[in-house]
């Protein structure tokens, strides 16, 4: 019994890997979740490892600020966040 917990064990982990998102995938889960929530304001990149550097122009609304930051956070394609609001506006994404 104790074998075959360990063969999932040591399968799980060498799994996890194959299962995390490309950075194209990561990228276009970005933009789904910015033009799903109507993100306009905004500049960002994604990292090699799977995190989005995102920032929000002050010309974005609060209220769509924090809806779409809880959306990338969540979203499980995305591994981490990094966010802040700036002080200047920004050019709409198109």
């Amino acid at each position: 019994m104790n074998t075959r917990w360990l063969a999932a064990l040591v399968a799980g982990v060498w799994a996890a890997p194959l299962c995390a998102a490309t950075p194209a995938e990561v990228e276009y889960a970005v933009q789904s979740v910015l033009a799903r929530e109507g993100a306009r304001f905004v500049a960002y990149s994604v990292l090699d490892d799977g995190r989005v550097v995102i920032l929000f122009g002050a010309n974005e609304p609060a209220w769509r600020v924090a809806a779409t930051r809880d959306a990338l956070q969540s979203h499980p394609d995305i591994a981490g966040l990094v966010w802040t609001e700036l002080d200047g506006e920004l050019c709409p994404v198109r």
